[in-house]
C-alpha cells in the first residue's frame, strides 16, 4: 500500500484548528512515513502494524537508544577478504535476482554477527542498517545503476548517518505493537488512521518482504509475503462494517482531532466522495460537531491525490 504522508500538509491544515502537540497512530505500516514528523517538539504514539517495523521505529526515531558504538562498529562490520561458501548461505536463491554474490555474503555474514551483539538495542540500530543498505541495492539494481561502495563502506556509512539522524530528535516517542482491539487511546491532539485499502505489490512491500525473510533466515519470500499481507489485513479499516466505525470513535475518544488519511491513484475523487467520504462523515456525525476534506493533487493524468479528512 503506497501512502505519501505529506506530513508539512497536515500539521498545517490541522494547526488551523488546534495547536498540535500530540500525535496518536493506532497504526502504520512503514517507520519512514513519520520520520519528518519526529523532529518535531511534541509527542508521538505509534502503534507498529509488526514486530519489525516497531523495531525499525525504536532503531530510527527513539533517540534515547542512542548511537551504535566504536567497539561494536569495529567488531561486527568486517570486512569479507575472500567469498562464503554459497551452500551454507541461506539466502543463496537470491543470487542475481535481488543481489550480486558479494552482497549475498555480506547478508549472511551480518546476520550471524547481529546475533553476537550482546545488548538488544544495539542489536536493533545494526539490523534497521541492514534494512537501509537492502533498500539502497534494490533500488539501484532496479534503475540498472552501479553500486561503487564496497559493503562493509556502506554499512558503516548507514551507521554514522543514523547517529547524525538521531541527533536533536525533540519528539517524546511511545512505540507499541498490538492489534486494533488491545489497543488503548491515548491522550493526544490528533488521533491519525492511514487507510489501507489494499496490499499491492510495490517497491515499498517488496523491501519489507525481503527484509522480513531475511531477518528469519530464509529466502521464502511468499511466506514473508503471506504474513506482511496478514499483518496489513488486521489493520484494514471495512467502512461497510459498523463496528469498525466504532473503533474510529473508540481508539480518537481522547483527542480533538481524528483525522483519516490516504493516496488514491486512478480513481477520480467524485468517487472517493460518493463511495467513503459521504458515508464515512455521515456515520460520525453524532461523534463531532465539523468535518472537513482537503485534497492535494500529485499527478491529475492518473488522478493521484492525496487525501485528508479532519473530524472534530
Amino acid at each position: 500500500m503506497t501512502l505519501r504522508m505529506q506530513s508539512a500538509w497536515l500539521l498545517e491544515a490541522v494547526s488551523e484548528i488546534a495547536t498540535v502537540d500530540s500525535i496518536f497512530f493506532p497504526f502504520i505500516h512503514r517507520f519512514s512515513a513519520i520520520n519528518w514528523l519526529s523532529r518535531r517538539d511534541f509527542t508521538l504514539s505509534v502503534n507498529a502494524i509488526s514486530t519489525s517495523q516497531a523495531m525499525l521505529l525504536r532503531a530510527w526515531l527513539d533517540g534515547s537508544y542512542g548511537a551504535f558504538n566504536d567497539k561494536n562498529l569495529q567488531k561486527f562490520n568486517q570486512q569479507i577478504k575472500n567469498p562464503l561458501d554459497l551452500s551454507m548461505n541461506p539466502f543463496r536463491s537470491w543470487k542475481d535476482r535481488l543481489f550480486d554474490r558479494q552482497q549475498l555474503d555480506y547478508l549472511f555474514y551480518w546476520r550471524e554477527a547481529a546475533f553476537e551483539i550482546e545488548e538488544e538495542p544495539q542489536r536493533e540500530i545494526f539490523w534497521a542498517a541492514v534494512y537501509q543498505i537492502m533498500s539502497y541495492w534494490l533500488s539501484n539494481r532496479a534503475c540498472e545503476v552501479e553500486v561503487l561502495c564496497q559493503p562493509d563502506e556502506i554499512m558503516a556509512l548507514t551507521l554514522s548517518r543514523h547517529a547524525e539522524f538521531i541527533k536533536g530528535r525533540e519528539a517524546k516517542v511511545t512505540i507499541t505493537c498490538c492489534g486494533l482491539d488491545e489497543l488503548k487511546p491515548a491522550n493526544s491532539c490528533l488521533t491519525l488512521f492511514p487507510l489501507i485499502f489494499g496490499d499491492e505489490e510495490n517497491a515499498e512491500m517488496t523491501l519489507q518482504v525481503v527484509f522480513d525473510a531475511w531477518q528469519n533466515g530464509h529466502d521464502d519470500l511468499e511466506q514473508s509475503r503471506r504474513q506482511i499481507r496478514m499483518q496489513l489485513r488486521r489493520y484494514m479499516i471495512d467502512l461497510a462494517k459498523p463496528e469498525d466505525y466504532y473503533t474510529i470513535t473508540r481508539l480518537s475518544a481522547n483527542s480533538r482531532i481524528t483525522s483519516l488519511i490516504w493516496s488514491g491513484l486512478e480513481l477520480p475523487p467524485a468517487l472517493y466522495e460518493q463511495e467513503l467520504i459521504r458515508p464515512v462523515q455521515k456515520a460520525l456525525a453524532e461523534r463531532y460537531a465539523k468535518s472537513q476534506l482537503l485534497m492535494k493533487a500529485v499527478d491529475r493524468t492518473c488522478d493521484a491525490y492525496d487525501y485528508l479528512l479532519l473530524f472534530y
